[in-house]
């Protein structure tokens, strides 16, 4: 099997996929050198060599290229985040402070002071339940 880049994979199962050079062996090694030697001839193989170590050298230098631009957006998206943090907590200080207020006052909520409604539960059947989530909540809470 051959990917894009013309690299030959060996497909041992479906998630996995290893570079056929590192299946092979020292002796497997100089096998093929020799029959690549017997093919190409003394002349073209060391250019042919030469043409792969650039070729390797251009695509290490792709690889590190891409590298430091994506740790690049990746600090960028750090340095938003940081930005924001402080304007939140800002935010945060002042909700902080009237639910510390609130507490304090012993205000748990407000009575309903509008219209009936004329279905369903009623102000009182909602306050009850109220209750019996804010007991529940304590309980888990407190375990």
């Amino acid at each position: 099997m051959t990917t894009g880049g013309g690299r030959h994979l060996l497909v041992v199962g479906v998630d996995e996929a290893l570079p056929l050079w590192s299946m092979l062996q020292g002796g497997e090694i100089i096998i093929i050198l020799l029959i690549a030697l017997l093919v190409f001839g003394p002349k073209r193989l060391p250019e042919m060599a030469q043409k792969l170590g650039q070729w390797t050298a251009e695509l290490r230098a792709a690889a590190r290229d891409v590298r430091r631009g994506l740790e690049a957006e990746v600090a960028d998206l750090k340095s938003v985040a940081d930005d924001l943090k402080a304007p939140l907590e800002e935010l945060k200080k002042p909700v902080d402070d009237i639910r510390r207020d609130v507490d304090e006052a012993g205000v748990s909520r407000l009575d309903w002071t509008g219209p009936k409604p004329i279905s369903g539960p009623t102000p009182a059947d909602a306050m009850a339940d109220l209750d019996d989530i804010e007991e529940v909540a304590e309980d888990e809470d407190g375990v």
